[in-house]
């Protein structure tokens, strides 16, 4: 079990959501979000605006090539400005993490 982080603009929130939703996903989330950095480092990663959105999904580790392979093919992801995704250990997140998604799922349901 993985957590997968998609860092998306925010008109691509939905179709990178249904595809990291595509797989048997115990829980997912899209959490606005609003980058700090200057105009120098924007234009140097080419990217026209800071209004993203993070999409936190807790993927099987059997799932995580799939969803790669469906973000670069289905949304060209490795082109620049289409956003980031990365997974971290489930392991790897603070009890503060732990507690804000536990909770958040438990509300879901």
């Amino acid at each position: 079990m993985k957590i997968l982080i998609s860092i998306v603009p925010k008109h691509d929130s939905q179709a990178v959501a249904s595809i990291t939703g595509g797989g048997i996903i115990q829980f997912q989330t899209v959490i606005p979000g609003l980058g700090t950095a200057t105009s120098e480092i924007l234009d140097y990663f080419c990217l026209g605006e800071t209004d993203r959105d993070v999409i936190l999904s807790l993927v099987d580790d059997n799932d995580i090539e799939p969803i790669f392979s469906d973000l670069k093919e289905k949304l060209d992801f490795l082109h620049s400005g289409r956003g980031v995704a990365f997974t971290i250990s489930v392991d790897s997140i603070s009890k503060l993490g732990y507690n804000f998604l536990y909770h958040k799922n438990s509300e879901d349901n």
